[in-house]
This record gives structure tokens, sequence and C-alpha cells, in this order.
């Protein structure tokens, strides 16, 4: 169990501990753990997944590694974690290692202190790579995790074999912007409603009603219309327990970035696939990418949304086994 003596030695406390506030924990070594994370990591340990942190310089960042064989490293989108992945790990481990991770400011990894950047995450790929011995790589980024695998190829080329970028961007999106200043707006707007006149909070879901509802279209536009109800529900699930504290300091962090004909640079395979119905990433966006990147084929999904990953998993494993053999990786 040498991955889990790591973490009493490191004194890592558990992120639902931190964000959650679990009321089933345990003290060991003078660190809180929840026990439903705690059993999880002895379930990750003894089934051959390798759980661990890598120190950054100023904090701490969560990886999982999967399976044997040449490298992946699976980057997901923001606010979301590397539990995103849920339906790529297990495929995609039975033929290659598979190393997926939690970026600054997400999941188990570090919270952000403040905005962030691009480079900066891509920085934090590059420790990460350093000292787990990763040396030739595929990234697979799914939306935010799209811009740091475009990023990461552009200040390392060398070492990265080919790319598959889902549901992502290369240029400036200044509508992201717009928006994520108007929902700022809206939630210091509703904070002081909150003070002024009082809603009834909802014990069960740990929101006021209208937190709900804005979760509720949050989701609706980051899926197709067709979602599955289980989807639906474990998405929900997942944006309710995010960190508050962290949405815009994301946001800041990655609206800005935006590369352009700069990405002409990268001439590694890349595979770019992008729903049909995608409203956050719209297809137009991959079409501009397809354009300017000089040896990529784009498959865009149909009836699939912006968690097309998710939706439409077989699909996108199919893609993306095919797209390697191809390569030749």
């Amino acid at each position: 169990m040498q991955h889990l003596k790591r973490f009493f030695r490191n004194k890592i406390v558990c992120a639902t501990i931190r964000k959650l506030k679990c009321e089933r924990t345990v003290v060991f070594n003078n660190v809180e753990f929840c026990l439903n994370c705690l059993l999880s990591l002895v379930i990750l340990d003894l089934g051959g997944i390798n759980v661990s942190f890598v120190d950054v310089g100023d904090g701490k960042i969560y990886y999982e590694i999967t399976g044997k064989g040449k490298d992946l490293i699976l980057i997901h989108g923001a606010w979301t974690s590397h539990t995103w992945w849920r339906w790529q790990i297990p495929v995609l481990s039975k033929n290659y290692r598979v190393l997926s991770m939690d970026v600054r400011g997400h999941g188990l990894s570090m919270p952000l202190q403040g905005t962030y950047s691009v480079e900066g995450f891509s920085r934090d790929l590059e420790i990460l790579t350093e000292r787990t011995g990763i040396d030739d790589i595929v990234l697979v980024g799914w939306s935010m995790g799209g811009l740091i695998s475009m990023q990461y190829c552009l200040d390392h080329t060398s070492r990265v074999k080919a790319l598959v970028l889902i549901a992502t961007r290369g240029h400036k999106n200044s509508q992201m912007k717009r928006k994520i200043r108007i929902q700022y707006m809206r939630a210091r707007l509703n904070f002081l409603t909150k003070i002024v006149a009082p809603r009834k909070y909802d014990r069960e879901t740990g929101q006021f009603p209208d937190d709900e509802d804005e979760t509720k279209n949050e989701i609706g536009n980051m899926l197709s219309p067709s979602v599955s109800q289980e989807i639906f529900d474990w998405v929900m699930t997942e944006l309710r327990n995010r960190p508050a504290t962290n949405y815009y300091e994301v946001a800041r962090s990655i609206w800005g970035w935006g590369p352009g004909e700069e990405l002409k640079k990268i001439r590694v395979p890349v595979l770019i696939m992008v729903g049909e119905y995608d409203r956050s990433t719209p297809p137009h966006f991959s079409r501009l990418l397809h354009s300017i990147l000089p040896n990529s084929e784009l498959v865009v999904v149909k009836d699939a949304g912006h968690c097309l990953t998710l939706e439409y998993p077989d699909v996108v494993n199919n893609e993306i086994i095919g797209f390697l053999k191809n390569v030749g990786y």
C-alpha cells in the first residue's frame, strides 16, 4: 500500500473534507480523511491504479496512472476533474498507460490562489511528466484540456507525438469572457439578495432554489437535448460539488488564451472531435481549428453536446483508438 502511505506521510487533506464538509471522517496521524474517499483510495490501490500527488512548487497536483504501454495523458475541462474520463480510462488503459490528472484548481489538486494562465497549466503538466518519467506522449484534451494540450505542444514540440482535441478552441473567445462577467455580476447580486431577503435553504441539495435552476441551465448548455437522465443526474451531482471559490478564477485564467495562427507550428497528427449540438464550443470553433492545424482531421459526433465523452463514449473511444493506430502509436 505504498501509494496510500504517501498520502499519510505528505499529510494530504481529503478534498471531500475541504469542499463538501463530509460528516463521516477519521483522523490518522493528525490528518482528517473522509471515510468514503479513504475507502475509494484503498480500492484504487488494490485495483492496480497508481494514485499520487506531485509537488509543483507552490502546491500539489493529483494524478492517477492506469494500465501499461505507451503513454496517454488525459486533461479534463474547466470546473470538472479526472473523474469525467470515467468511460475512457477503462478502455484506453487496455493498450496504453493512461495518466489522468486534476488540473490546478480542480478535483483533488491544489486550489487556485487567484487568476492563473494556460501557460501556467502547461508548466504544471511539464513538471508532472518529468516527475513521472514520461518522455514521448499523446495528449487527449477536452474543452479547457484542449487549450492546455495545444499550449504544451507549442512549448515542448519534440515530446508530443499526437494530439486529440475534444470540444475545444484555438482562438480567443470574447463571448465566454462576456458571459462569465455577466454570471459574476449576477452571482454578486444574488449574494446581496440572500442577505437582504433570505430564501429557504434546501438541506438535501445544499443550495438555494435559484442556485439549483442556474446549475440546470448550465447543464443544458453542456449536454445534448437527447441525453439520458442517468448522465444528466451524474453531471448535476458533479457540478453541485465543485468548489465555488475557484469558478471565476478558472474562467479568468483561460478566457484570454488564443494563439490563433501560431498553432500552425503544431505539425504532429491531430484528431479534432466535437458534438453536433455543442453550445459551449460550437462546431465552427473546431472547423476553424481544423483549418489552422496543418495535419489534422475533424470528426463531428452526431447528436452529441459538449460532453460527448459522457454521452457517446463508444464513439469517442473508437475514434481515439483508430486514430492512434493510424499514426503508429
